[in-house]
Parts: C-alpha cells; sequence; structure tokens
C-alpha cells in the first residue's frame, strides 16, 4: 500500500477518535476541548480533501440547498464553542443556490473557525445574492489578514501554525470546482478592519 493511502486510512480512523473525543466532551459540558477536537477534526477533513484534490479524486456533488439553512445551521454548530456574539445574516441570500453542500459547509466551517481564534467580540455569518454570483462571507472584528496575504491574493498562502495555508489552499480549490457558463467560483480576502472571508459561487 502507498504511503498516501495509508495515510488517508489513518485520517479517517484519527478523525472517528476525535468524534469520539468531542461527543465526550459535550456531555460534559467541556467546550474547550470540544472546540479543540473538532477543529482537528475539522483540519484532518481539510487535508485528506487536499490529498483528493493533487490526486483528481476532489469532485462536487452539486444540487440545490438554502444558503439561508447553511448560514443559520453553522451559526447554531458555532455558538456553543465561544463566548464570542456569533451571528448569521441571510436577508438578501436566494432561496436556493446550486453547489456542493459538504464542500461549501468545510471551508466556512474552517473561516468560522480561523475567525474563533482572532475575533475580539463578534463574528458575522452572512450570505447574499450579487448579480450572478452567492456570496458566502465571515467576517470578525479582530486584528485582520497580514499585508502579505492580501496583497498577493492568488499566490498559495503559506503554512502556519494555525493550519491556514491548508484552508485557504482547499477554499480555492473547492471553489474553482464551482463553474457555470464559463466563470468559476473564487475567494476573496479583505480587512474592514478586521478579517473578512468572502467565497463567491456563480449562478
Amino acid at each position: 500500500m502507498r504511503f498516501a493511502a495509508l495515510a488517508a486510512l489513518s485520517i479517517h480512523d484519527v478523525k472517528n477518535r476525535l468524534a469520539l473525543m468531542a461527543a465526550r466532551a459535550e456531555n460534559r459540558g467541556d467546550n474547550e476541548t470540544l472546540r479543540d477536537a473538532l477543529a482537528a477534526a475539522g483540519e484532518l477533513t481539510r487535508l485528506l480533501a487536499c490529498y483528493k484534490a493533487e490526486t483528481g479524486l476532489l469532485r462536487p456533488d452539486i444540487d440545490a440547498f438554502s444558503p439561508a439553512d447553511l448560514v443559520k445551521e453553522l451559526v447554531t454548530e458555532t455558538r456553543p464553542l465561544s463566548q464570542l456574539d456569533i451571528l448569521g445574516d441571510s436577508q438578501l441570500a436566494p432561496q436556493s443556490w446550486f453547489y456542493d453542500e459538504s464542500l461549501i459547509r468545510m471551508v466556512l466551517a474552517n473561516a468560522l473557525h480561523n475567525a474563533l481564534r482572532f475575533a475580539r467580540q463578534r463574528i458575522l455569518v452572512t450570505a447574499r445574492e450579487s448579480g450572478d454570483w452567492l456570496e458566502l462571507c465571515v467576517a470578525d472584528d479582530g486584528p485582520g489578514y497580514p499585508p502579505e496575504m492580501l496583497a498577493n491574493p492568488a499566490r498559495p498562502a503559506p503554512m502556519s501554525e494555525e493550519g491556514v495555508g491548508i484552508g485557504l489552499y482547499l477554499a480555492r480549490h473547492v471553489a474553482a470546482l464551482h463553474e457555470n457558463h464559463g466563470f468559476r467560483g473564487e475567494v476573496s480576502l479583505d480587512n474592514a478592519p478586521g478579517a473578512v472571508f468572502c467565497l463567491k459561487l456563480p449562478r
């Protein structure tokens, strides 16, 4: 068995163990351990997805979903992990949009967990229709992205202790998998002044 395939199997096993750890932490009200376990499991999920992307195995399963429901679910799942004020706004969201729900959820969940580390008081998750695009954004009131990330938005992000490189690389790959009429999804980063991560998907 090739090392990459063995590593993929090991990732699945560790993810299952982390899921059990998260369940035990939730049952005893240990939010800090719950947050760490979910973050670690998410990082492994993204690592496995990167492996699939590199080997051409990551293919989108696109169907119609509700962006408003996605925002609501992400906010509901994230609130117990922090004392921060975590809000959702989907008033301008379309009733439905076509995308791979599991991949998009994974990308936004990663953006949310990054925001949890840097936000001071508030995180806002939004979904809105802008012309022929669906914009799904996560904004926080933290220090914002470093200048080097904003200066070269198309350049692969360097790896860091927080795993930001994997998350951003995967987000851009997932966005590009959503293509329609010659338009591909894209990711944008901005400071306003806190960090604003935005995933844009074509109609």
